[in-house]
């Protein structure tokens, strides 16, 4: 048996600069950083007096700048499927200054409009050592549950005081807040309620440290509609509800075992958590995007039996789940040379000017494959000279999520060589914000295809 495991991270570094300004004058220096906070735009280029200086900056990244004081207009250019950028912010002509540090922070939603939000900041701090603290709220999924969020910072594990901190409404700010270096615990409520709809569990806010702390939409596993986005120069990291818990799923791809009994946290005892499930059957049943079994963070043992055995252990892998994790676990492979249990991270992000489409390779009868996506305008009988979206696809291996163009498409999947056809789907439509898997399997059930696909997420439609 092999066991692959692909666990998401929850630090994003720094984004490519792909300019730079001149450094011969010697006119005092500015601060800028750029931050990308919204949840369904695709990455962007930013672009200063018209020159790109910070390319690819994806949702939740950060990049800074030191640019001559003067100045500047910004221009943020979304980074379409096709190929083309759509301007999606742009920022006349302002002065940035240098005794000033700026945030400029692209917020909102794509189909509410993103727009620009500039912070400044002196700098200035009444002690050294504390931890120095500003705070935004960028959330437009906590904006829908409450026109106004309170938030409360207090030692670890002490009762939720009767007086908020502060509470902010959507693109607002506070701050600067200093406090002593320690563990404190950030939760927030709708104003006016006693109801934590996010606790960050402890913080260590380090001595002489100096934090933007975003609101952001939660974008990972947990019923919180936000997570915080801390963000120290131009690196970042994520600090998710303590309860978020994880969420797995699992996908029965072996063509030659029978239906089987899937046990998680125990030993086969003839109660499994999902019992006679078959091949080509999920687990949920329905396998929509964010349609998971929900479990406890910390090693998790999956055992999978034949149905109604409680040996021989076809499978007996242990994942060792993470707060926010969206897994799903993939039986594949031959009966007679042991199952292999695939684990693949899940990103369910929707972003509104792309479909994402994600490819499985989960047949073991074909090692090797060509995988070629084709616009339903043009497919014919086979794939003609398309060129392949993934050529020498192997066994085990994700495609990971592809920006997709919206459309109608047909999916041919071939030998490695392009010689052989296996498989044609028939038209397959990508929809703006979908997030799409398949899973490549061996389909005896169909007399026309070699291979076939098992669908998940948006594929499925919820009965």
């Amino acid at each position: 048996m092999k066991t692959t495991v692909a666990l998401p991270v929850l630090v994003a570094g720094s984004v490519m600069l792909s300019g730079c300004f001149d450094g011969s004058s010697s006119t005092p220096r500015t601060d800028i950083r750029v931050v990308h906070a919204v949840s369904d735009a695709p990455a962007v280029n930013v672009s200063f007096n018209g020159e790109t200086l910070i390319a690819g900056a994806d949702f939740k990244q950060a990049a800074t700048l030191r640019p001559r004081r003067g100045n500047y207009s910004v221009d943020v250019d979304a980074l379409l499927p096709t190929g083309d950028e759509l301007t999606v912010i742009e920022v006349g002509s302002t002065r940035f200054d240098s005794d000033t540090r700026y945030d400029v922070i692209a917020t909102g939603t794509v189909a509410d409009g993103i727009n620009p939000l500039v912070l400044t900041d002196d700098g200035q701090r009444e002690n050294p050592a504390s931890a120095r603290l500003r705070v935004a709220h960028l959330s437009p999924a906590a904006q829908a549950a409450a026109s106004e969020v309170s938030v409360y910072v207090t030692a670890n594990g002490v009762a939720l005081p009767d007086e908020p901190n502060f509470s902010f409404a959507f693109g607002e700010a506070v701050g600067p807040l200093e406090l002593d270096a320690g563990i404190y615990q950030i939760r927030v409520t709708p104003q006016g309620s006693s109801t934590v709809v996010y606790d960050s569990g402890p913080v260590d806010l380090s001595a002489s440290s100096d934090l933007l702390i975003a609101a952001i939409d939660n974008m990972v596993f947990g019923v919180s509609p936000v997570s915080l986005l801390v963000i120290n120069g131009s690196q970042t990291s994520e600090i998710l509800d303590k309860d978020a818990g994880a969420g797995i799923r699992a996908v029965h791809n072996s063509s030659d075992a029978p239906n089987v009994d899937i046990y998680l946290n125990k030993d086969p005892d003839g109660a499994p958590d999902a019992g006679d499930v078959a091949y080509t059957e999920t687990v949920p049943g329905v396998a929509t995007t964010g349609s998971y079994l929900e479990r406890l963070v910390g090693d998790t043992r999956v055992a999978i039996t034949p149905a109604g055995a409680t040996t021989p252990i076809a499978i007996d892998a242990t994942l060792p789940l993470a707060n926010g994790d969206l897994l799903t676990v993939l039986a594949a492979g031959a009966l007679a040379d042991g199952l292999d249990a695939f684990v693949f991270n899940d990103d369910n992000r929707r972003i509104a000017t792309e479909a994402k489409l994600r490819v499985i390779h989960g047949a073991v009868e074909a090692q090797l494959v060509d995988v070629f996506l084709v616009p339903a305008a043009d497919a014919g009988a086979n794939q003609g000279n398309a060129t392949p979206a993934l050529d020498d696809f192997e066994y085990g291996d994700s495609s990971g999520y592809l920006g997709v163009p919206a459309g109608d498409y047909v999916v041919f999947i071939t030998s490695a060589d392009g010689a052989t056809l296996l498989f044609r789907s028939g038209t397959v439509t990508l929809e703006n914000g979908g997030v799409y898997t398949a899973v490549a399997r061996l389909a005896p059930e169909d007399v026309d295809n070699v291979a076939g696909l098992t669908l998940l997420d948006d594929f499925v439609q919820i009965p």
